[in-house]
Parts: C-alpha cells; structure tokens; sequence
C-alpha cells in the first residue's frame, strides 16, 4: 500500500532531446531581444546626455549675452550667425582625459527696436556617433537695461 502505483505504459524518462532545443531556443531569442533592447536604451541614454550639455552650452552662452553691457560690442547685431567655436566634453579614460563629444556654438543677434530691444538666437550642434547632425536653438529677447 506504501508503494505508489502507475499506469502501464507509463515511462520515467525525462525530457526529450527535441524539448530541450525548443527551451533552449526559445532562451536564446529573449536573451537576443534583451540585449538588443540594452543596446538602444544605451544609444538613447547617449544621446540625451549630449542633447542636454548642449543645451547647457547654450544656455550658458545667453547669459553671458543677457548680462553682457549693452555697448560692450558682445551684443552688437550681427549680420547673420556667427563662425561657430568648437566646445568638447572632456571624459576621464583610464587615468588621462579624452574628449567624448564636440560641439560648435553660434549665434545671432538682431535689433528688433534699434538702442531698445535685440533679439538673440544661439545655436549649438553637434554629430552622433551614428553619424546623425543633430543641433539645438534656444532664443531670447535683450533689453537695454542701462537706457543707452
């Protein structure tokens, strides 16, 4: 009576060779998607990093202009956008430094009312490691807080 019972026919053996592969198979494609899923979101993390520093360029940039003198020559209206500057982003690789990302910074300003307000627009760009240009405009109004 202590003895469990089975019905004839019935085998012990484990699982077949052919539903091993199939399990394995069907690891192996998540594993593939997983990795692959990795790899976009590290792109995307990329990208927003250096979406954000540029903005932080600019950023920067206007309000340096929004607090420069109105006579200081820095706000002078220009013709069109500037000849761009080269900024990089500096990175700490195994104990010297490199740069991860190169940016060039532009601007433009324009008299909207000639001696009381000026329009300024500043541009910053840059190149994804995939090769797309990618570039960020911020703008803002500038007045003559001195009355000159």
């Amino acid at each position: 009576m202590g003895a469990t019972s089975k019905p004839k026919g019935a085998s012990l053996r484990g699982f077949t060779i052919l539903e091993v592969m199939i399990v394995i198979g069907m690891l192996s494609f998540g594993l593939l998607a997983l990795s692959s899923m990795q790899l976009h979101a590290m792109r995307g993390g990329n990208q927003g990093r250096h979406a954000t520093r540029a903005a932080a360029l600019a950023e920067s940039e206007m309000e340096f202009l929004q607090y420069a003198s109105w006579t200081s020559g820095a706000i002078d209206p220009t013709t069109g956008w500037t000849t761009p500057t080269t900024r990089n982003t500096d990175v700490q690789v195994d104990g010297g430094s490199g740069s991860e990302q190169t940016y060039s910074l532009s601007y433009r300003v324009t008299d909207l009312e000639p001696t009381f307000t000026r329009a300024i627009d500043i541009e910053v760009s840059w190149v994804e490691q995939s090769g797309k240009a990618r570039s960020i405009i911020i703008s803002s109004i500038r007045f003559n807080r001195e009355g000159i």
